[in-house]
């Protein structure tokens, strides 16, 4: 049994296709990427792994566990944190403030606790802190950890989501397009925090990735659709040499 598992996915808008009949396996320690055109179903796809969506038909399966039907608010306690292609953060809190709001779902402390801070809240919030300030000194966010998120230039914050999602401590992290509005200096970069997060923490990824070159250097599998539907999965330089690939992007 693989690490996370997606058999035969469809939903339907409207009675216009956004995904149909997907399957696909992501082995423990991959990175894996799923591409493809404007319109191919990839967020979609997101949305129903990360269970904002329910399927019309499918099985979704975490670590031998079917998660088809859990609500969206438990995804995070079961080791899956997502990030989005348009930043979700709280704007006018400092850096700091939004990555510690990423350990809430680990949060084992009552309100009592918490108002009077009890040993228990103290524990558990010197814990968190210390996981947040690893997660600053892995993607080199020290000298953000005060500012406020609408100070920061765009590629900051597309980091600082990526941070707060490694707060969760997932074991699963989804990416939703996390190049988008990158210049290529930071594409690099973010190729070898990519790395990082995955040889160094042991997190397995899932991207959703429109640069190819990105997809290239991150991947170790790449899955590509079209119209809601799988083309081909397989390495990167198969998957950007196969032929109904290359008619998705170029047409025929």
């Amino acid at each position: 049994m693989s690490f996370f598992e997606a058999e035969a996915l469809s939903l339907s808008f409207g009675g216009v296709h956004a995904v149909r009949d997907v399957s696909f396996a992501v082995e423990e320690g991959e990175v894996f990427s799923i591409i493809g055109p404007n319109g191919a179903g990839k967020t979609t796809l997101f949305n129903l792994i990360s269970r904002f969506y329910d399927p019309d038909a499918g099985a979704i399966r975490f670590g031998g566990e079917d998660i088809t039907r859990l609500a969206a608010h438990r995804i995070a306690a079961k080791g899956i944190a997502r990030t989005f292609q348009n930043t979700e953060l709280f704007a006018h809190e400092t850096v700091l403030a939004n990555l510690l709001i990423g350990c809430h779902a680990h949060r084992r402390t009552h309100l009592l606790e918490e108002l009077l801070f009890l040993p228990r809240a103290r524990r558990q919030d010197l814990a968190f802190r210390e996981r947040v300030e690893a997660v600053i000194d892995l993607l080199h966010l020290q000298g953000y950890r005060e500012q406020t998120i609408s100070a920061l230039p765009y590629g900051a914050r597309k980091m600082v989501e990526v941070a707060r999602a490694l707060c969760v401590a997932p074991t699963l992290l989804l990416l939703d397009e996390p190049s988008s509005g990158l210049n290529p200096e930071e594409t690099e970069d973010l190729s070898f925090w990519i790395e990082d997060i995955n040889e160094d923490l042991g997190v397995t990824v899932i991207m959703v990735e429109h640069d190819m070159n990105l997809v290239s250097q991150a991947s170790h599998r790449v899955l590509a659709m079209a119209d809601g539907e799988v083309l081909a999965v397989g390495e990167p330089a198969a998957i950007q040499s196969h032929p109904d690939v290359l008619r998705a992007y170029l047409g025929d």
